[in-house]
């Protein structure tokens, strides 16, 4: 029953999240498209890295749970959570470096990455659930095996 009520309690605080970033997406609809406002593209870089990383909260609290020493999976990590974040942050470059913006909008993969929302939300999520879950706990007697 306690696990029951921890994961109804996660959920709300996943539902109050989702809630309270739709009010402030909806309020950024109705006056961003004035000007051009820095909070908005790192709002839009960083939010789906957090919304991942609430969703690997769960794993995370079961491996604070086991004993063994904490060490970083750089082996997901790397791979998969750089180059996720990169994706993820090209619009803050692009608006810190306007050079770099037009030098590679000319090519077709990066106007589909700069125009398409949905790409960046699951790039953000997953980089922010890999960088949740890279953190691992291995038994002492397993660290002298791992390569």
């Amino acid at each position: 029953m306690k696990r029951f009520f921890g994961y109804l309690f996660y959920t709300l605080f996943v539902g109050v999240i989702m809630y309270e970033s739709g009010r402030y997406i909806h309020d950024i609809g109705m006056h961003g498209g004035r000007t051009v406002n820095f909070p908005v593209f790192i709002f839009m870089a960083l939010y789906p890295i957090v919304i991942g990383m609430v969703l690997a909260v769960p794993g995370l609290i079961q491996r604070i749970r086991q004993e063994g020493k904490w060490r970083i999976d750089w082996q997901m990590l790397l791979p998969i959570g750089l180059p996720t974040l990169l994706y993820n942050i090209n619009l803050l470059l692009s608006v810190i470096f306007p050079n770099l913006f037009l030098y590679l909008y000319k090519y077709d993969w990066y106007q589909f990455m700069v125009s398409d929302t949905r790409s960046l939300d699951i790039s953000g999520i997953v980089c922010g659930y890999v960088f949740i879950s890279s953190w691992i706990r291995t038994p002492s007697d397993e660290e002298k095996d791992i390569s």
